[in-house]
C-alpha cells in the first residue's frame, strides 16, 4: 500500500500524461474501503472478486498462497491503451523489491512518446 501513497504524489505527473491509475482489488467491496481509508487515496478503486479481469492481464498467482495454494494477486502494474490493449506490464518477482513511482512514471512517458 505505500507504493500506493508514492504514486499518489506522482498524481499532477501522471494527470499531464492523461493517464488514469486504476488500483484493482481481488477481494470484497468492503477490502476496497479499508484500502482507499488506509491509502488516504484519491484513486478510482476496481473491485475483482472473481479475479476474471485480473487474471486476463496476467495479474493473479495461481496458487501462489505459500500457506493454502489459493490464488493471489500479483504486485504489478499493467499499462492500458484508449482501445484496452496491454501496451506494457511489470510484475516483481520479490514483494521486497518493487519498481519506484518515479521509475514508473519514466517508462510511461517513454513508451506515450513511442506510440
Amino acid at each position: 500500500m505505500a507504493e500506493l501513497v508514492k504514486l499518489e504524489s506522482k498524481r499532477e505527473d501522471l494527470e499531464r500524461l492523461n493517464v488514469q491509475v486504476a488500483p484493482i482489488c481481488i477481494g470484497t467491496l468492503d477490502d476496497i474501503v479499508k484500502a482507499k481509508e488506509k491509502t488516504n487515496s484519491m484513486f478510482q478503486f476496481v473491485s475483482d472478486p472473481s479475479g476474471v479481469f485480473s487474471k486476463k492481464i496476467g495479474m493473479v498467482h495461481i496458487k501462489g498462497n505459500p500457506f493454502n495454494g489459493t490464488n493471489i494477486a500479483r504486485i504489478g502494474k499493467v499499462l492500458v491503451d484508449s482501445e484496452s490493449n496491454v501496451v506494457w506490464s511489470h510484475f516483481t518477482e520479490n514483494s521486497r523489491v518493487r519498481l519506484s513511482s518515479s521509475a514508473l512514471l519514466e517508462t510511461i512517458k517513454t513508451i506515450i512518446e513511442k506510440t
